[in-house]
């Protein structure tokens, strides 16, 4: 849970401090994979991820940070498929 708290603190950060690609890309490899581990390849935030953070904008990045939120929420309230 550590791992997606930083990344959506990150997340944050860069919507606030100005855009950059580089660190988008870095953070997007991140928290592909922060989602893979949480949740497993088979569900739809791990699956959905790289579509909707696709675009390379701040807008992209938002829509990143919403999924790593709505899967926070979801491992928290333990209604989700979380699988190792």
């Amino acid at each position: 849970m550590e791992s997606l708290n930083e990344l959506i603190s990150a997340a944050q950060r860069m919507l606030g401090a100005g855009f950059d690609v580089k660190t988008f890309m870095a953070w997007e490899a991140l928290a592909a994979m922060a989602l893979l581990s949480a949740l497993g390849p088979s569900h739809y935030y791990t699956q959905n991820f790289k579509h909707l953070a696709a675009e390379k904008s701040p807008r992209g990045l938002l829509a990143g940070k919403g999924i790593l939120v709505a899967a926070k929420e979801e491992i928290l309230n333990g209604s989700g498929q979380i699988q190792g």
